[in-house]
């Protein structure tokens, strides 16, 4: 069962659910930016030619072993690497379900949200006997999605999810009579945790759905009161309105306050304004990326950004016909090893072919070597470096127990 994707995009729909319920303040920013600025990410078009993708593959209109591969879905080329580690894995998942006995679906299914004006596309809906699945596709590379995350002493449940399920229930009453468990599903191939599973779940109670409803409804009429809830967090990361909110355009004003030191000033202050500066750059680096991006697309939608342009990129070179050249080359008295060189694929590549087949590779044929040291903030130390000065006393310290016999 389908239903025709909804080109719209409501301010309180699902994709914004978080940042709506942390940020009420969001809804009203975002509305300031014009609406085809609102998504500028490649990684963005990405995403969504690989939902597309998977429409395809489920209304079995496509096949992962053909005709996919260099296909152009919303300004995006499929890539070999799209079908082995993304979709394969994912539609592999979704077809083991949809193959169970007796099982019902709506695929991309437009929903509303009961009580309030808001609406999503969820990705997939599935009903298997008494049990309800809802899916999400999240195909970005970034940081992992869960369906439940850890918030102190209790665990909150994604709303997203949330509220898709909440709508889907609205929406769809006959889909819901007679569930007993409502299963709510985050598929995501690939995350910058190489180990990290694909599925996360999380069974949820219609209680626990009618709490959220009344919850996200409190919020959502924050959000359109004279002063609402301005909060920044991790929660802003795809926020489009960020050029223009004062939680990030604030640290701008700091940053022009940044002076001078006074001469008197000691070492230990001095390393203080490295500190404070550093932080002030952190805080607006984010804030010139969304800039520039979405400078970017306005200039090229044919709109005006005052004292700016867009450049062509430097020219590069390429083959006309690889397999022509080959040849030619070949017969121009060219070695074979001196036209083409066959390498092996990075450790993570292979990993990532090797988890969409549920395989594990041997940690014994790879080796790791650190690429340098780089300066981070104290909490997202990896592994720490010490300093010239602390490498010196720790050398000294272990000489002078050797010499006293200690070691």
């Amino acid at each position: 069962m389908n239903a025709p994707l909804e080109p719209a995009h409501s301010p309180f729909g699902g994709s914004v659910a978080a940042r709506v319920l942390r940020c009420p303040a969001s809804v009203g920013l975002v509305e300031k930016v014009p609406a085809y600025l609102r998504k500028v990410s490649a990684y963005a078009e990405r995403g969504t030619a690989l939902h597309t993708a998977m429409t395809l593959l489920i209304d079995n209109a496509r096949s992962l072993d053909e005709g996919l591969v260099g296909e152009i879905i919303s300004e995006y080329t499929i890539t070999r690497d799209d079908v082995e580690n993304a979709l394969r894995p994912a539609y592999t998942y979704v077809d083991a379900l949809l193959d169970a006995p007796g099982a019902e679906f709506y695929l991309e299914q437009r929903v509303i949200f009961p009580t309030i004006d808001a609406f999503g596309t969820v990705d997939l809906l599935i009903r298997i006997g008494a049990t309800l699945h809802v899916v999400d596709f999240k195909f970005g590379v970034g940081v992992r999605v869960l369906a439940l995350y850890p918030d102190g002493d209790e665990d909150i449940i994604n709303a997203q999810l949330a509220f898709y399920a909440a709508a889907a229930r609205h929406s769809l009453p006959e889909f819901f009579a007679g569930v007993d468990e409502i299963v709510l599903t985050i598929l995501q191939p690939v995350s910058i945790e190489i180990d990290a599973e694909m599925i996360s779940s999380v069974t949820v109670t219609p209680a626990e759905l009618d709490a959220f409803v009344t919850t996200y409804r409190a919020v959502c009429a924050e959000a359109l009161a004279p002063a609402p809830r301005l909060q920044p967090g991790a929660h802003c990361r795809f926020c489009p309105a960020r050029p223009i909110c004062p939680a990030h355009t604030g640290p701008l004003l700091d940053l022009a306050r940044f002076g001078m030191p006074s001469a008197s000033i000691t070492k230990e202050a001095y390393l203080q304004v490295l500190a404070d500066g550093l932080e002030l750059v952190d805080a607006i680096k984010d804030l010139r990326i969304a800039l520039h991006d979405q400078a970017k697309r306005a200039l090229e939608e044919g709109d005006r950004v005052p004292g700016y342009a867009l450049s062509a990129g430097r020219a590069e070179r390429h083959w006309h016909n690889e397999d022509a050249a080959i040849g030619a080359l070949i017969r121009l008295g060219l070695a074979r090893g001196d036209v083409i060189a066959e390498t092996i694929r990075s450790p993570k590549q292979v990993e990532l072919r090797a988890k969409a087949r549920g395989l594990k590779v041997p940690t014994e044929l790879i080796a790791s070597r650190r690429s340098g040291v780089s300066l981070v903030r104290g909490e997202n130390v990896r592994v720490p470096a010490p300093g010239r000065n602390e490498i010196a006393r720790s050398f000294s310290a272990a000489l002078q127990a050797f010499q006293q016999g200690e070691l």
